[in-house]
């Protein structure tokens, strides 16, 4: 049985390690765009000079090789077959499979501009465009514009500030990190970043990139803003060409069902590519999240052996660090739930916001304190009532091992 997993990023690499430790009589195949076994979410902090070359790869591709895995790197898929089980590569070889794993990721969503072809536009979606922000930091990055005030554009402006850039955000919404904040919650962020000397401008676009060859500056409404660097950052949408024209089955993501299985019953899909269970809303969604991404390749590598194990749902979570203040969120915002209840707590360089709806949490926001994130994000999983310690919340008390014993002993009576 020849078992084919195209993707190495986080959903398909920890398929393959899955593979390993299950090995038996079968033939395992690696398709990869790239070179090197490297996490995405390490870019930024490589960027900026926090983590060292040598220590971005999460794989030695021996790992692999003395494993028996055969591995064809800068290696590009033209398109799926599910009619011969086959995957056309761009090179015009096809390859056969018995069992299909599709994890491509995302791509970046490029927005209409004009002039994002342009010499030092990048995207920080692969090592590449580090290694073209590292080669112009050489010859010193004056101003850069970020175009996007989510997750990735605030942390790829954060690195760019730590190469000692200015840096300018703009946002199109109202206010930063919309999918992951509240506007309350997100003006502390707005505060944090301008404290240390990040420009940002919400409701707000670009029109155009200025410059000749390479970029200049950017065209925002009736101004220009001078800039040698543009990180584009609007949003990531999974990497979907391959399969077009095929049976399977699409809606934001390739949908799957328990098993990470499409509907060609011999096809898979993990990752970002997919569009699996949410755990709390019960519904499909395609959260791109680096744990949801290895949960979701373990398990439908368990599947392609014929496990029959059921994925248990991915989570909305996010963690960023911004200037050393921490900021988690958990569930859903304000907009998405509607009508609840919202509990605050604010102190010293502290904000926290916990939405409940009949004693459960429907989501957690918090800034320069995670206590209780944990907790909170285990009671948003099981949907469980929290109302008889609300009190401790509200007083930001550790919720810590007595509540779990308590639980546990209601549940044994």
């Amino acid at each position: 049985m020849r078992l084919v997993i195209i993707g190495s990023g986080a959903a398909g690499l920890s398929a393959v390690q899955t593979l390993i430790e299950h090995r038996n009589t079968f033939d395992v195949v690696l398709i990869t765009k790239d070179t090197r076994f490297y996490a995405l979410f390490s870019l930024p902090s490589y960027v900026a000079g926090e983590i060292d070359e040598r220590y971005l790869d999460r794989f030695d591709s021996r790992y692999f090789e003395d494993a028996g895995i055969e591995m064809k790197l800068a290696t590009t898929v033209k398109a799926v077959n599910p009619q011969s089980n086959s995957v056309l590569l761009e090179a015009g070889d096809e390859l056969p499979y018995d069992q299909l794993l599709i994890a491509t990721g995302a791509t970046a969503i490029k927005p209409p501009i004009e002039g994002l072809d342009k010499g030092g536009v990048v995207t920080l979606v692969n090592l590449r465009d580090s290694e073209d922000i590292l080669a112009r930091a050489k010859s010193k990055i004056k101003h850069a514009v970020v175009i996007g005030g989510g997750f990735v554009g605030i942390e790829s402006a954060t690195a760019l500030h730590r190469l000692g850039a200015q840096v300018t955000i703009i946002e199109r919404e109202g206010y930063l990190l919309p999918r992951m904040l509240d506007e309350d919650t997100a003006e502390i962020v707005n505060q944090l970043l301008q404290e240390q000397g990040i420009e940002v401008h919400t409701s707000t676009t670009v029109n155009q990139i200025l410059g000749g060859k390479n970029a200049q500056g950017v065209q925002v409404g009736q101004k220009q803003l001078e800039c040698d660097l543009v990180i584009v950052a609007v949003g990531v949408r999974p990497n979907l060409d391959i399969i077009q024209g095929t049976p399977i089955r699409t809606n934001e993501g390739i949908l799957v069902n328990e098993f990470m299985q499409t509907n060609v019953k011999n096809i898979y899909a993990a990752g970002d590519v997919a569009e699996a269970l949410e755990r709390a809303s019960n519904e499909l969604k395609v959260n791109a999240i680096w744990p949801n991404a290895i949960t979701q390749g373990r398990v439908a590598a368990q599947n392609m052996l014929g496990q029959q194990i059921s994925y248990q749902g991915s989570d909305a979570v996010n963690l960023i660090n911004i200037f050393e203040t921490p900021v988690v969120s958990i569930g859903q915002t304000s907009r998405e739930i509607g009508t609840c209840e919202v509990i605050r707590i604010h102190r010293s360089k502290v904000y926290k916001k916990l939405f409940l709806c009949d004693g459960q949490v429907m989501g957690y926001q918090a800034i320069g304190d995670l206590r209780n994130a944990g907790f909170l994000l285990h009671a948003h999983r099981t949907g469980e009532d929290i109302t008889a310690i609300i009190d401790s919340l509200k007083k930001d008390n550790l919720i810590g091992q007595h509540y779990w014993r308590s639980q546990q002993n209601k549940h044994n009576q």
